[in-house]
């Protein structure tokens, strides 16, 4: 799965199986999982390892890296980034500022949805395009769906500090390109992240979808 080529700009992509232990954490980010549970904890641990890995390869010093209050990761000042995992697998992108002002990564396992996740997940334009598709389709675009909708909440969040519904933004596919574009729905969103294009690919079980934002250009 070639994660990097879902992003336009330069970045940088680490990933592996879950498989990192405690012992590889900041006392400061042992502390925050140290009540989780087992599975939680080598979510976490892993994807520490990788984001360290991939901000050393960008010149960055290792630090700990604990999440915000509201569960965001906070990265270094110079860079940002984006974390996701699924049952058995994680990836980290991360970029420089200069080049990119916020990333939205999500991976998902291939699986089909209750039909009550339709409701929660796809608004009614969504579900009327979703029934015009072609049969072999229908299983997958829903995951599809709930994963692009992620990846543009979290290229959007640290941009905007808010907090958006999967109904709050309607999406539109462009199977064949691998590409689809998140719109906001709400009113008065911040115009620079209330439309945003972004990439999928489906590989080996997996949907991964990206989503960036350019940083502004510096002033002559």
């Amino acid at each position: 799965m070639e994660i990097a080529e879902l992003f336009r700009r330069p970045v940088v992509v680490v990933a592996s199986e879950i498989c990192h232990g405690d012992e590889e954490l900041f006392p400061e980010e042992l502390a925050h999982v140290r009540a989780a549970v087992a599975k939680r904890r080598a979510e976490f641990a892993t994807a520490r390892m990788l984001a360290r890995r991939a901000l050393a390869s960008l010149g960055a010093t290792p630090i700990s890296l604990v999440p915000g209050a509201d569960r965001a990761p906070v990265w270094p000042s110079g860079y940002t980034g984006s974390i996701s995992h699924c049952a058995d697998y994680c990836a980290v992108v991360v970029a420089r500022s200069r080049d990119v002002r916020a990333l939205g990564l999500d991976i998902e396992d291939v699986r089909e949805f209750e039909p009550s996740m339709h409701d929660l997940v796809l608004t009614s334009g969504e579900r009327a395009w979703l029934r015009r598709q072609p049969q072999e389709l229908q299983p997958i675009l829903p995951i599809l769906f709930f994963s692009a909708k992620e990846a543009y909440y979290k290229c959007q969040y640290p941009i905007t500090r808010g907090f958006l519904e999967f109904s709050d933004v309607e999406l539109t596919i462009d199977w064949p390109a691998g590409a689809f574009e998140a719109r906001v729905l709400k009113r008065d969103w911040p115009a620079d992240v209330a439309r945003l294009a972004g990439r999928f690919v489906i590989d080996g079980g997996r949907i991964c979808c990206g989503v960036e934002l350019a940083a502004a250009p510096t002033q002559a």
